[in-house]
């Protein structure tokens, strides 16, 4: 299966060449030809290994979303959130579990628990697990359930988003990160700081920068705004060679399309989202690079539902092409609550060790799962 050479063509598309011999990219074109995920059912389904982080069981914790991936002192950590029967309920606490070779997996353990009881309407959403330095920390959002503020509806009341260091032992709370935030993915390095996306209680998008690499501080600032920025949902972002950076939202506002925003100074300012023309389900994406220079980009291309979990690649950032199903034909729904639905793949975050791409997602809200795809296997050279 070699796509490189298609790929390199398929990267000029979208783009036009100025008299003065700059490449001038159009935002809306992030899929290299429509016609691409036309039949996303009938994409070809990459060859991977499959494994089971958590399988739900009745009488237990059957709502089981929001995973990350990490890999640190010779371990895979896979964090998520899990609740008794329904998504984002006052029940919600944070499990995580380890594994040596990414497919056996060890019990689940306690990150975060319920912050007050089975009857309190407050809960822990897992927001990522990622090494910085020596350290290994995972990001939880706190917060106390809708609420009447102000003649407004908050999506999430009295929002924190708290960072949790492992001691060796056991996960140790630390102070809040950043106030009134529920980032997506967890900080990375943009130039000489950090950089995150936030949605504050009112689901309203904003930027995050930190000082320096430590992230000791943040300046979060609101998203410049072609459509409503309560919008604008569950991004990732990457940046592309020329330093170019790119955030990549779902679209509450239910086109089925992922918007486009972009920045050239390091993450500071970034342009009005702009609507694609790549299908989406209306569901968290994943978009980063490679270590062989290559971008991927995972989402469901399906508008009608989460299922396949697709992936697409890029040479530029810019024009992502030859799409492939990761997973496809999803199980159904096993045990039913709030805001579940049978037949989907979701959520992916995705690492890369090894010589492999290590993609984990949720099945139908319920299980946990990680997929191992050899990067030779997509047909790559280094």
């Amino acid at each position: 299966m070699k796509i490189i050479w298609s790929l390199a063509l398929c990267a000029l598309v979208g783009a036009a060449t100025s008299l003065s011999g700059q490449v001038k990219h159009d935002p809306a074109a992030l899929l290299a030809d429509s016609q691409l995920l036309q039949a996303p059912m009938e994409l070809p389904l990459a060859p991977s290994k499959t494994s089971t982080v958590y399988h739900a069981e009745a009488g237990q914790w059957q709502f089981n979303l929001h995973s990350y991936l990490a890999w640190y002192q010779g371990k895979f950590w896979a964090v998520w959130s899990a609740g008794k029967i329904d998504e984002d309920s006052g029940k919600q606490r944070i499990h995580y579990a380890t594994s040596s070779d990414g497919h056996h997996w060890s019990a689940p353990g306690i990150l975060a628990e319920d912050p007050d009881g089975a009857e309190g309407p407050a809960l822990w959403i897992a927001r990522g697990v990622y090494s910085q330095g020596k350290h290994l920390y995972a990001l939880a959002a706190y917060s106390e359930g809708h609420f009447q503020k102000n003649g407004q509806t908050e999506s999430w009341h009295n929002l924190k988003l708290v960072r949790f260091e492992w001691t060796g032992k056991g996960w140790q709370k630390l102070r809040t990160y950043v106030d009134d935030c529920m980032n997506n993915f967890p900080p990375r390095p943009f130039g000489d700081h950090l950089f995150m996306t936030c949605r504050d209680s009112y689901s309203q998008m904003h930027t995050a920068v930190s000082d320096n690499l430590s992230g000791d501080h943040w300046s979060v600032s609101p998203l410049p705004a072609s459509v409503p920025p309560s919008n604008m949902s569950e991004p990732s972002w990457y940046i592309d060679p020329q330093g170019t950076g790119h955030i990549l939202f779902r679209d509450a506002g239910r086109s089925k399309f992922l918007y486009h925003s972009t920045s050239t100074d390091q993450g500071r300012t970034w342009s009005a989202p702009v609507r694609t023309n790549y299908p989406d389900a209306t569901s968290k994406n994943f978009a980063t690079k490679l270590s062989n220079g290559w971008y991927f980009l995972i989402n469901n291309p399906n508008q009608k539902k989460r299922d396949p979990l697709g992936i697409s690649f890029s040479r530029d950032g810019w024009s992502f092409s030859h799409p492939m199903a990761l997973r496809k034909d999803a199980p159904a729904l096993r045990f039913k609550g709030k805001h579940k639905g049978t037949g989907s793949f979701q959520y992916p975050h995705a690492i890369e060790h090894d010589g492999s791409l290590w993609v984990i997602y949720s099945v139908n809200k319920e299980d946990i799962e990680v997929s191992e795809f050899t990067l030779s296997s997509f047909g790559f050279s280094k």
